[in-house]
């Protein structure tokens, strides 16, 4: 009986290749790795020649394997856009969908966006993760994804992607109570800069902006123009911890930092001017159409960011004009 080259031998191959090891790729697959050294002896005795070479101390493809491995990449693409257009007939009730979301959209409406999508229509198969926003673009274009969201200032213009700009908004600068810039006066941006920033990186179009030089608030990276900050992290949470305690400051909407606002744990910096405006939108992929899954999706998504606008509109109401108004209290925390 003939041994059938299987899209799962050919994951197997691809995941062994990754790992660079037996008994890790054997764990990433979830299988055992007698399994896997069978799968792959399998496929090799079906093609009759060797695809990895273990003579070296190391798991590396032969020339045969590099063969297979491009093909097998092709294959299994294929297979995927192949189901994809099956799923597209079958419409959004027993859809699936793919997302990449960057740092600051996951927190305003991605995640929440995927919890009213299956409100609706409890049946489609979703996966979502979070990655940088250079990532998240990355992905797009590599179809490991349908749809991304994140800032979209490095592939607006590429003629390869389609992009929808969500409604723009304002982020703010967050400090802990009696900080030293809470004197009762307005910072100038300059200002900012003498104190150690938290949050993801800020891309050229925001960082060529800034008045220089960057001194504590972090660094330009010279492989891209991004900005830095001095304490990188992946997602906008937790900021009211990582400021208590220290100088340091943070940059996000007053709808994230709400909770902390109203405690009492953090303080909008009043600011002579309006400082970071957020970029980010939809991104996909010119030459493929979106399932309805997908399409119903954004659909959310645009709901909620329109949602979110309007709440951070009455936050800035409440709580940056109210700080930045001269002679009101809210500029003086010290209290």
């Amino acid at each position: 009986m003939a041994i059938m080259i299987t899209q799962r031998r050919l994951q197997h191959l691809l995941a062994l290749v990754e790992h660079a090891h037996f008994g890790r790729a054997a764990e990433a697959l979830d299988i055992s790795q007698p399994t896997l050294t069978k799968s792959i002896q399998a496929l090799e005795s079906e093609l009759g020649v060797m695809l990895i070479d273990r003579t070296r101390g190391a798991v590396a493809p032969t020339v045969f394997g590099e063969l297979v491995i491009r093909r097998s990449r092709r294959m299994l693409t294929e297979e995927d856009e192949l189901r994809r257009e099956i799923a597209l007939l079958a419409g959004v009730e027993t859809g699936s969908l793919k997302l990449a979301l960057g740092p600051y959209p996951s927190v305003t409406s991605g995640y929440a966006a995927i919890a009213r999508l299956l409100a609706r229509h409890p049946k489609v198969g979703v996966a979502a993760h979070v990655a940088g926003w250079r990532e998240v673009a990355r992905q797009v274009l590599a179809r490991t994804v349908d749809l991304g969201i994140a800032e979209i200032s490095s592939v607006e213009n590429d003629e390869l992607f389609t992009t929808e700009r969500l409604p723009p908004y304002y982020g703010h600068f967050f400090c802990r109570p009696r900080h030293p810039l809470l004197d009762g006066k307005p910072v100038a941006p300059q200002r900012l800069l003498a104190y150690p920033w938290i949050g993801t990186r800020l891309p050229p179009r925001v960082a060529g902006g800034l008045p220089g030089p960057l001194a504590a608030a972090g660094t330009i990276d010279p492989s891209n123009g991004d900005f830095v900050p001095a304490v990188e992290i992946d997602v906008p949470m937790q900021l009211g911890v990582l400021l208590a305690g220290s100088d340091a400051l943070s940059i996000a909407s007053l709808a994230i930092m709400e909770r902390e606002l109203r405690a009492g744990e953090v303080a909008v910096v009043p600011m002579t001017s309006p400082s970071i405006q957020a970029g980010y939108g939809f991104i996909y992929l010119k030459d493929r159409s979106l399932t309805p899954a997908a399409l119903a999706y954004m659909a959310e998504v645009r709901a909620m960011e329109a949602e979110f606008v309007e709440r951070e509109a009455a936050l800035v109401v409440e709580f940056v004009d109210h700080a930045e108004k001269p002679g009101s209290g809210g500029v003086d925390r010290k209290r």
